[in-house]
């Protein structure tokens, strides 16, 4: 079984690591070089190596890189329970190898780019969580759309599905981290060290998703 899915598991590990770097490292490179819209750099990085990522490894695995994308889809029965194990793991293991090299190159510059709640701004943990969950919830409605039309536009799939995360993190990252990815917080949470507001970027991505796939599936597309 693993022989026989080495090549999605490959794809899952090296496009979570390629999106952890240049989502955490355009934050940690802005905040370094100074002056520069830190938001706007942050949501362009993250939507558009997602956008590209898609393209790029939708045919091998799926284009998923999101573990908590992975469980629901497993959940509604587009995803073979038997692979969410291996996902996973190249998925959170590709997050830290993506941290990884962004921490032995720049150091540990801006929190890693690790997704938080603004606590300057007074945004408590619970208040990040909602706000996470609505982002992942209008996240997952975007992705089951896009994969909805017809087959000529399904190849462009990856495009609204870049364009949704890349307007939410410039929005939103600044405020309450904006992950809608287990995976994107977790690579730069190890080398922070500190889990404290992990959990917001663990369980507001998977109810969000969760959410939204239930949304599209039992209230949206029996409609079309």
């Amino acid at each position: 079984m693993l022989s026989a899915n080495i090549g999605r598991y490959a794809a899952e590990f090296i496009g979570t690591a390629i999106l952890v770097f240049f989502a955490a490292g355009a934050v940690m490179a802005a905040s370094m070089v100074g002056g520069l819209p830190v938001p706007l750099i942050g949501g362009a990085a993250s939507g558009l190596a997602l956008m590209i990522l898609i393209w790029c490894f939708v045919d091998i695995s799926g284009g998923h890189f999101n573990p908590a994308l992975t469980v629901v889809l497993a959940v509604f029965g587009d995803f073979p329970k038997s692979s969410v194990l291996g996902y996973l793991t190249a998925q959170l293991a590709g997050s830290v190898a993506g941290a990884a090299l962004l921490y032995y190159a720049l150091g540990p510059q801006a929190g890693m780019g690790a997704n938080m709640p603004n606590t300057a701004l007074a945004i408590s943990g619970p208040g990040a969580f909602i706000i996470e969950c609505f982002l992942s919830f209008a996240m997952m409605l975007t992705i089951r759309a896009a994969f909805a039309t017809g087959e000529q536009l399904r190849q462009f799939a990856a495009v609204p599905i870049g364009l949704v995360v890349g307007i939410e993190v410039m929005v939103m990252g600044p405020i309450a981290g904006a992950a809608m990815n287990p995976a994107r917080a977790f690579g730069p949470y190890v080398f922070l060290g500190d889990w404290h507001h992990y959990w917001i970027y663990a369980l507001g991505p998977l109810l969000g998703i969760l959410l939204g796939a239930l949304a599209w599936d039992r209230l949206i597309a029996p409609k079309r």
